[in-house]
């Protein structure tokens, strides 16, 4: 399932959701890029809880499902499938799409310290990217006419993309055989 922006935000609106589609992206791909999972329920109970809702309603329970099942398949896709959920040029001018983007940013630091997997000083190259992530929550656009300005939001918005993917890769090795086994030859 691709996630769809527009539909997102109009539910969120329905529901009266505090956080943005982008805010609960960054918070569950921080969440995951640690190495942490949720079942359904738990992930349902985090989401209400991050968007500061009483409860998941029916139009909003199969979003959240699909939701959760885009960002661990484009995570961990070969194909580095995975990006930053911002609305586009035809849903939001781009001092909101920056804002979504300082948005995405706070919700990927929120949701990484709340999976409680790292422990630690992170290495260099993740150090680096979470300080990047911590000044983009800030991101705000000085001058609204500034024709940069699209160009500057898509660049930062791949910064995040490979930030995000530089963490998932940092605290989600790929299973290894246990100490001893033997593998198979084919001849």
């Amino acid at each position: 399932m691709a996630l769809n922006y527009p539909e997102l935000a109009d539910q969120w609106e329905d529901d009266k959701c505090f956080q943005s589609p982008s805010a609960l992206h960054g918070w569950l791909t921080g969440f995951l890029s640690a190495g942490a999972r949720l079942t359904t329920d738990s992930w349902l109970q985090e989401a209400a809880d991050y968007l500061e809702i009483e409860a998941v309603t029916e139009g909003l329970h199969p979003l959240l499902v699909g939701f959760y099942a885009d960002v661990v398949d484009t995570l961990g896709a070969e194909d580095m499938a995975y990006q930053v959920l911002l609305p586009d040029d035809e849903e939001a001018d781009v001092d909101e799409q920056v804002e979504c983007l300082a948005q995405w940013s706070k919700g990927f630091l929120d949701g990484l310290g709340a999976s409680g997997k790292i422990t630690g000083r992170p290495d260099k190259d993740v150090m680096e990217v979470l300080q990047d992530l911590d000044a983009f929550s800030q991101a705000q656009v000085d001058d609204v006419n500034d024709p940069e300005n699209v160009q500057l939001l898509n660049e930062l918005a791949e910064h995040a993309r490979v930030a995000a993917l530089t963490v998932f890769y940092a605290y989600n090795k790929p299973q290894q055989p246990p100490a001893g086994a033997t593998q198979k030859t084919l001849h």
